[in-house]
């Protein structure tokens, strides 16, 4: 018998049975947890690899289902009465509240998406460039005054520091120096891999028990409540005073404070504003940060590939910083960070929970289990991607876009969930690889080792070690 991906399995139907589960992978007890904990790609990968697109594992009392196919992902991200956002047990959302990328209620997740939808379309977007601009040329002259050339710097740690600046000079209208404390590279790697740890373990010890770990969780916590309520009741105490703020010109914070839902006219409050501006300062800065790295990791090990960034960039701009124009007449550095999200995506894996018995690529999904959609390795199939290992730029040209199944690179996730903020990170990413790359050379150490970390992001565990080579007005004039 076929059955449709994602319709409801009615009692006695006669459906086929659970997924395939990988053999004497799960231990009594605890299932697939230490696979999971040790390295959940390679785990899923080898469940793919034997398995199929739809594999299920148990991690301890918790029936879980690995999505490796864009058809049966394009089900499960669309389909939101059947398979929905992971619910109050989410660990996401003891750091990002109930924001739209955790909220499980569609109603007020709806009504949120709504109001901010104006804030992030690409016009709008376009009115921040003069601020991820100033952060760029910041982090230029910064590495310029730091660095000589061939010396070794972590480009990881780099990238963290400027989308951060970014991020907070688009969203506070402060440089990076005024928020690391609150929501820095620190505090993020602290409650990324703490969430991360509580969503692969099941017996992970309730949050508030008073243990080293959930201690030092709730520190980086109550700091980076501290700072972002403060600031919200800054901006609210002076817009009742009529107070106008440096150049008047309205930022990030400024236009969630004002958003008002059409049908009653009301705002949001301090807290959904929190949970908002937390999500963002996520969406914003790690993971255009990480992705970035691997993108310069992949330029230094294809050689042929960054010389023609380089000579669309030394076409293009010369000795100047780009401008909006300038980007548009660069897509070929744009593609190198779409082909860059593709084989490392930022954010891996996709939690959803099963809302009811459904019968999902010809096989039962029980209500209650969860579904985690596996970008890495939607991102690699071969029915979708020719040679998918190989880095090529050009599977994103105009040509090479033509006919691919929309599900098949997603690293914005998709469906009515696609994240808000994407035209930031493509507009933040595509200006700091042109300028990055118009003034230096980024080169791989060889003894330095590579090792994905997947967490809820997918970052180098050890950083990136590189040196960094100035590149003189000779070679860029070519």
């Amino acid at each position: 018998m076929t059955t449709s991906p994602g319709t409801a399995a009615a009692p006695g139907s006669g459906a086929a049975g659970p997924p395939p589960a990988p053999e004497g992978s799960g231990l009594p007890v605890v299932g697939s947890i230490l696979d999971f904990r040790r390295d959940i790609l390679r785990a899923m990968h080898r469940g793919w690899r034997d398995h199929g697109d739809l594999v299920r594992y148990r991690l301890g009392p918790v029936v879980v289902h690995g999505v490796s196919g864009p058809e049966l992902a394009a089900e499960v991200l669309t389909d939101s009465a059947a398979f929905g956002k992971l619910g109050a047990d989410n660990p996401l959302r003891l750091i990002l509240g109930e924001g739209l990328l955790t909220s499980d209620d569609h109603e007020s997740w709806m009504r949120n998406r709504r109001m901010m939808q104006p804030i992030y379309t690409k016009q709008a977007i376009a009115r921040m460039y003069q601020s991820m601009a100033a952060s760029t040329a910041a982090q230029v002259e910064h590495m310029a005054r730091g660095h000589r050339s061939g010396d070794v710097v972590d480009i990881h740690g780099e990238m963290m520091r400027v989308t951060l600046d970014i991020v907070s000079r688009c969203m506070f209208s402060t440089d990076v120096e005024q928020t690391r404390d609150g929501i820095g590279p620190e505090a993020v790697e602290v409650a990324v891999n703490y969430a991360f740890d509580r969503l692969q373990n099941p017996f992970s010890l309730p949050a508030r028990w008073p243990t080293r770990r959930n201690r030092r969780f709730r520190r980086v916590m109550a700091g980076i409540d501290s700072m972002t309520y403060g600031i919200i009741a800054e901006r609210r105490a002076a817009a009742s005073a009529g107070t106008v703020r440096g150049d008047g010109a309205p930022d990030l914070l400024d236009m969630l404070l004002d958003v008002r839902d059409a049908d009653t006219g009301e705002g949001m409050s301090d807290r959904e504003v929190r949970d908002e501006v937390i999500t963002t300062f996520g969406a914003g800065h790690e993971t255009t940060a990480i992705t970035l790295t691997w993108a310069f990791y992949l330029l230094s090990r294809h050689r042929e590939v960054l010389r023609r960034v380089q000579a669309e960039v030394d076409e293009v701009l010369g000795d100047a910083m780009p401008t909006p124009a300038d980007l548009a007449a660069m897509p070929y550095a744009l593609q190198v960070f779409e082909e860059a999200l593709r084989l490392y995506p930022s954010a891996p894996i996709v939690p959803r929970l099963a809302r009811q018995d459904t019968v999902l690529g010809g096989h039962t999904v029980p209500a209650g289990s969860r579904l985690l959609v596996n970008l890495y390795n939607i991102h690699r199939h071969e029915r979708h991607w020719d040679d998918p290992e190989r880095f090529d730029p050009d599977r994103f040209s105009t040509e090479g876009r033509r006919g691919r199944h929309r599900f098949a690179h997603m690293p914005f996730g998709a469906g009515p969930h696609l994240c808000i903020g994407k035209h930031f990170a493509l507009m933040e990413a595509h200006l700091l690889l042109a300028a990055l790359v118009r003034r230096y050379e980024f080169r791989h150490v060889p003894a330095h080792r590579v090792v994905n970390q997947a967490s809820i992001t997918l970052r180098p565990r050890h950083g990136m070690e590189m040196t960094v080579h100035t590149r003189s007005r000779a070679a860029r004039a070519g």
